[in-house]
């Protein structure tokens, strides 16, 4: 009897551990996929004055969406890392990402004037999974001086990007938000340039972050957070000292009556 429960027991190990091997050696095998081509007009394409240089531009919108926007320079591949998706707004199979546009100028210049000079090119895409992070690597038909433009979905309030190659990283937090609070989370690593663009909206820039760092994270809120937060507080303070001086006359009187009390009694 012990001996067939040993035996059963045994064999459902060797079960488990057979899937579980199995789905490991899975997520690490890169998957091709077929993806449609994207909406080039909902990105925000930047065409830099002089040569074109690594980059990747992360825009960020207050309804858990995060447009990537990567420059490819002279490649003809992009590898990039794709964090899980925890703000629950879309499935958890699949790359973790939509609408993607790759585009490629259609000169042999890297000097650029015009995002029009660009077209789609072909290219093939695969994705690999692992710890819960998405592995994509686009290849080029030819070696490419372009752009690579995806959407995925994040957390509102963070923003989390692996880093997968050296270049400059750009996020652009909504409109009429902020970082940098020393109560609400400061951005890791810190941004080597903050400043304000034509919409109101926040850059922070980081030149050539890897490999130094692996990761940039960026805690947001909206601007009159930390003001409201102070007047909060201010309430708060006023209404614990108002109530400490109440209660420290409501104990001095009672003491008083004490007093006369003991008084008569004697």
């Amino acid at each position: 009897m012990v001996n067939g429960i040993l035996k059963i027991l045994l064999l459902s190990a060797l079960i488990i551990m057979a899937f579980t091997t199995n789905g490991c050696l899975e997520s690490k095998d890169p998957k091709q996929i077929e993806m449609d081509t994207g909406d080039v007009s909902v990105y925000e394409f930047t065409v830099p004055e002089g040569n074109f240089i690594n980059s990747s531009t992360f825009f960020v919108y207050p309804n858990k969406t995060v447009r990537a926007i990567y420059t490819v320079v002279n490649s003809p591949r992009l590898e990039v890392v794709v964090p899980k998706d925890i703000s629950g707004l879309k499935s958890e199979k699949g790359p973790g990402i939509d609408n993607l546009v790759i585009i490629d100028n259609t000169g042999s210049s890297t000097v650029f004037s015009d995002i029009n000079k660009f077209s789609n090119i072909s290219h093939n895409v695969s994705y690999s999974e692992s710890r819960g992070n998405k592995k994509i690597q686009f290849e080029f038909a030819d070696t490419i001086n372009g752009y690579v433009a995806y959407t995925y979905y994040w957390e509102q309030g963070q923003f989390y990007h692996i880093l997968s190659r050296n270049g400059t990283v750009n996020v652009v937090l909504p409109q009429g938000y902020d970082t940098g609070s020393m109560i609400f989370g400061l951005p890791k690593p810190k941004p080597d340039t903050k400043r304000l663009d034509d919409q109101n909206r926040i850059w922070l820039v980081w030149d050539n972050p890897n490999p130094e760092h692996q990761f940039i994270f960026v805690k947001y809120y909206k601007s009159s957070l930390p003001t409201i937060m102070g007047f909060v507080g201010l309430v708060i303070l006023v209404a614990s000292l108002v109530t400490a001086i109440y209660f420290k006359n409501e104990i001095r009187k009672l003491r008083k009556k004490r007093e006369i009390i003991d008084k008569d009694k004697e």
